[in-house]
């Protein structure tokens, strides 16, 4: 297996406040946001690093990209980095990413083979000094720059339904988590009843009264969103029903948390774009649809057992071609580092230099130009940043 490191900033807020010595477990616990693609740990192995921020103008750029400055500005960036959390762990309860922070010079970083970075947290300097690592940068939203310097692989965060890569793009949702592995780490009872309601649902118990009567009905009891990352995980595993009742369209990240902690994910057609595969039971149509499937899984357990094993299953796909992709990427980069040491050519390594010194910046221009001026199909404003040269 080859090896892996995640990289984020100090100032990242979405996860883990840890190092190698927490267990994955006690990462989750200490992120303030979101699970994370924890699998990179549990089932690659993957080394983990919180480095000091990339404060470049392209760092910037790509942080302001996904967060404009009136939400987060540069001293609010600052400010998380210092700031102390409480988690539940024996092993430093109270830490601040300042606490575990790198200067990324310093690590060693030709033990690696495949690094991936939460945004530009390792700097273009270290990247052009290691062209053998496979360089992989996950945005912190499911956007990517149109152009950018000396990477080799954006991550998608989307479902890979195939084990092939797109050009220059890697499926993989931001929630990367084994089978179960939720269930396992974050249940606090054998046994699991109830419904959990995703959190961007529009319905709550307040303005549709007639159908958690029906749940209630059905001796189903509701949970909602808690902040508090452990608690949440705890309610998910906890519940034998994960649903989502209409709202804003999400990617799709928290019924992967559902379908590793075991829980049934049960949604409307047009709630999820990030292209999980779900069971075609797993859909309704309208709130009488919904409670008739309840109705009949309440009856059928075998039948849910076996919609649980299809979940499981959608898991185990999504380590598997991601970790395809990962080898082929890789052998690929090697290829073609091979291909470039054995050239004797040297007009035509002179010819590439110029070209990505002197019109890569002219063609990046160009394609910014068409992603806010045109309507064209190749370029998606929804997928794709602006050009960001480093």
């Amino acid at each position: 297996m080859f090896k892996f490191a995640f990289i984020k900033e100090a100032c990242d807020i979405n996860i883990w406040v840890g190092d190698n010595n927490d267990t994955s477990s006690d990462l989750i616990r200490s992120s303030l946001q979101k699970t994370g693609p924890i699998g990179l740990i549990e089932t690659f192995g993957s080394d983990f690093f919180i480095v000091k921020s990339n404060n470049s103008k392209a760092g910037q750029k790509i942080r302001f990209s996904q967060i404009p400055k009136n939400y987060l500005s540069e001293e609010d960036y600052k400010s998380i980095e210092r700031t102390k959390i409480k988690i539940n762990s024996s092993r430093f309860p109270f830490r601040c990413p300042n606490d575990f922070s790198y200067d990324a010079e310093k690590i060693n970083w030709s033990k690696y083979d495949i690094v991936i970075s939460i945004n530009f947290a390792v700097p273009i300097s270290i990247r052009k000094k290691h062209p053998s690592i496979l360089w992989i940068c996950m945005t912190g939203e499911g956007r990517y720059p149109v152009l950018s310097s000396c990477w080799d692989y954006f991550i998608s965060h989307d479902y890979p339904n195939t084990p092939v890569a797109e050009l220059k793009i890697i499926n993989m949702p931001y929630t990367f988590i084994p089978p179960r592995y939720i269930f396992d780490n974050f249940k606090t009872s054998p046994y699991k009843k109830g419904i959990y309601i995703e959190i961007n649902s529009k319905c709550n118990q307040l303005n549709n009264k007639a159908l958690f009567k029906k749940f209630d009905s059905l001796k189903l009891n509701v949970e909602f969103h808690s902040e508090d990352i452990e608690k949440n995980l705890n309610k998910i595993a906890s519940s034998k029903y994960f649903i989502k009742l209409k709202g804003r369209p999400v990617r799709g990240n928290s019924f992967l948390e559902a379908m590793s902690a075991n829980s049934l994910c049960l949604l409307h057609y047009n709630d999820c774009y990030g292209k999980i595969p779900f069971h075609q039971y797993c859909y309704f149509k309208d709130e009488k649809h919904l409670i008739e499937k309840l109705q009949f899984l309440e009856k059928n357990n075998e039948f849910l057992g076996e919609l649980l094993n299809y979940q499981e299953l959608v898991l185990q796909n999504m380590i598997e071609n991601v970790k395809i992709q990962f080898e082929t990427a890789l052998s690929n980069k090697r290829k073609n580092l091979e291909s470039k040491r054995s050239s004797i050519n040297s007009k035509k390594i002179g010819i590439k230099s110029i070209f990505k010194k002197s019109l890569q910046p002219i063609i990046g221009s160009a394609l910014h130009n068409s992603l806010v001026r045109i309507d064209d199909r190749t370029i998606d404003p929804a997928k794709y940043l602006p050009s960001i040269l480093e």
